[in-house]
């Protein structure tokens, strides 16, 4: 059989294990999930800002571009088909795959490009395809962003038309990044976090393990030197240890402490009653066999009667004499059961108190438990508001992303107005001083967008780790509710225990009522012998007839005696059972 610590061990382990198998499955999942949603966002920003940038560097390697004859022309008046300075530029400082696309007829031919084809050589003079997802967009003058293959190679790639100064699209600027290169970084994130996940779950599974066994322990070694000290006295042992292990548990303010006391009181009434018991039985065997001494004396003097009158007088006045004796000594026999059902009484009493104490019990385990409960919704508010909180950072962070990006196109309008007044010579000046003061606005604006998001982060931070706390809450809080109904459970095999013994009370008292029944019958029986004597001592003349009634009534004598001493050794045998 089991302890109640393995037992305890064993449940709360696997309910940690299973628990933390199951958070560490979910916290795994959705980092996953986030962690390539975050990916993908931050690939798509990456190329937005680059496309932004190679706008830039289209304008300061070639200027205003025009369509002539089928070529795209420079502001130089040269052909672009072949120049890849710009695109091997973006590839230096961007890190990014760049094509320039010149219209074709109706579909559009790469005549600039530096991504490399397996021969090693720039793949132009091939046609962008009208079955290309972003041939819809751009051939509307619409700007395109997604997947894409270029040379059997999966991209995340953005096509920009590229309009003349009447609007039209004479070309294409695309910007690709690898597909393999951002699913390598996604690996190495995924690879890490997985291995954190193992590492917290280890060592949250052996802490935990460590809790469960140390609150098991305190839990269980109490319950189980008590059982110990109780089922020692099931066993007729009440022996009293002063080195006993319970001893240590007299002060405790628990239940524990509360059980303790009782035992240990009901321990000490109980060898007081035994000893008391003892010694009553002695004194009724005793008695038993001075009657029977007596009885036998009567039955010799009955012998002699026939011999002499002078000695049956004197044998009727020694009979009368010993029977008042016996009724003197049956008489303390009563007043000593007397005093055995008064113990039982004060018994009782003890009994009903240790009840009493039962009750109470119970009474503050369900104050215990309603505690619990409310313990339990409070933290439910608590977790809610934080949620809300969590929710609210993120309207802020995305209000600071729409700022950021109206920085960013304020930032490329200021560039462009710059652009424009270092045209126009001496008569924009004015013009680009007020392009480089809206620059500078919108770098402050990206700046503080920057801050902004890096203070929501810290908030969104510390509102997570509010709510793994508020879940480890609910977990202790789970696990006290079940401790309470545990200990509720034991109150109730304590109950039994304490019905148990009033019964056995109960039919103590039992066998006291007919002791008395006994000793009153005795009473009749010695007073009867008393009268015979009397009658014998009246006259001589009837001696014959006094014999023959004294001879009966020590069969009489004789009978009860046994009896009185059969239930002198059956009681003496009762109380042998008991050690103290």
């Amino acid at each position: 059989m089991k302890s109640i610590k393995t037992k305890l061990i064993i449940y709360f382990c696997t309910l940690i294990l299973f628990t933390t198998l199951i958070i560490s499955f979910l916290a795994y999942n959705s980092g996953l999930n986030g962690m390539q949603e975050l990916e993908e966002e931050l690939l798509r920003e990456k190329l937005m800002g680059d496309i932004a940038s190679s706008t830039f560097y289209l304008q300061q390697y070639f200027g205003n571009v025009e369509y002539e004859n089928g070529q795209l022309i420079d502001a130089k008046g040269n052909n672009i088909e072949g120049n890849n300075e710009m695109v091997d530029a973006i590839l230096k400082d961007m890190g990014s795959a760049a094509t320039i696309f010149a219209k074709s007829d109706d579909d559009f031919k790469r005549i600039a490009t530096n991504i490399m084809g397996e021969d090693g050589q720039r793949a132009v003079g091939t046609y962008l395809g009208k079955d290309s997802l972003a041939y819809g967009d751009v051939a509307q003058g619409k700007q395109f962003v997604g997947e894409a293959m270029i040379l059997d190679n999966a991209y995340m790639t953005v096509y920009k038309p590229i309009n003349d100064e009447s609007g039209n699209t004479i070309g294409i600027l695309f910007l690709g990044v690898p597909r393999e290169r951002s699913n390598q970084l996604i690996q190495g994130h995924i690879n890490g976090l997985r291995n954190g996940l193992s590492m917290v779950t280890v060592i949250g599974l052996i802490i935990g393990i460590i809790f469960v066994y140390t609150i098991a322990k305190k839990i269980a070694d109490p319950i189980a030197i008590l059982a110990l000290e109780i089922e020692k006295i099931s066993n007729y042992d009440l022996y009293f240890d002063e080195n006993s292990k319970t001893k240590k548990y007299l002060n405790n303010k628990d239940e524990i402490g509360t059980i303790t006391r009782a035992l240990d009181v009901m321990q000490r009434n109980l060898i007081d009653l035994v000893k008391d018991i003892s010694g009553t039985a002695q004194q009724v065997a005793a008695s038993a066999e001075e009657l029977t001494a007596t009885s036998q004396q009567s039955a010799t003097a009955a012998d002699e009667v026939a011999k002499t009158i002078e000695e049956i007088a004197e044998g009727a006045n020694d009979q009368a004499k010993d029977t008042e004796k016996g009724v003197e000594h049956v008489n303390e026999l009563g007043e000593l059961i007397e005093k055995d059902q008064q113990y039982i009484k004060d018994l009782n009493i003890s009994a009903n108190e240790a009840t009493k104490l039962k009750d109470e019990g119970f009474k503050i385990l369900k104050d215990l438990v309603e505690k619990t409960k409310i313990n339990s919704e409070s933290t439910e508010e608590v977790y809610t508001i934080i949620v809300n909180t969590n929710e609210s950072a993120e309207k802020i962070e995305n209000a600071s992303q729409m700022i950021r990006s109206i920085a960013e196109q304020t930032n490329l309008l200021a560039l462009n107005a710059a652009i424009e007044a270092a045209r126009a010579g001496d008569a924009g000046r004015g013009f680009a001083v007020v392009a480089e003061e809206i620059r500078k606005l919108a770098e402050q604006s990206n700046s503080f967008t920057k801050e902004i998001a890096g203070i929501i982060k810290e908030l969104t931070d510390k509102t997570g780790h509010a709510v793994d706390t508020i879940q480890e809450v609910e977990k202790v809080t789970a696990s006290q509710t079940e401790s309470v109904q545990f200990t509720n459970d034991k109150f109730k095999g304590i109950n039994g225990a304490i019905e148990k013994m009033k019964e056995i009370i109960t039919e103590i008292n039992q066998s006291s009522e007919k002791m008395g029944g006994k000793k009153n019958q005795i009473i009749e029986i010695i007073e009867n012998l008393s009268a015979i004597s009397q009658e014998n001592a009246a006259g001589t003349e009837e001696a014959s007839a006094s014999v023959e009634e004294q001879t009966a009534s020590m069969g009489e004598i004789a009978n009860a005696s046994d009896s009185l001493a059969r239930l002198a050794e059956e009681m003496q045998g009762a109380i042998a059972k008991f050690k103290y």
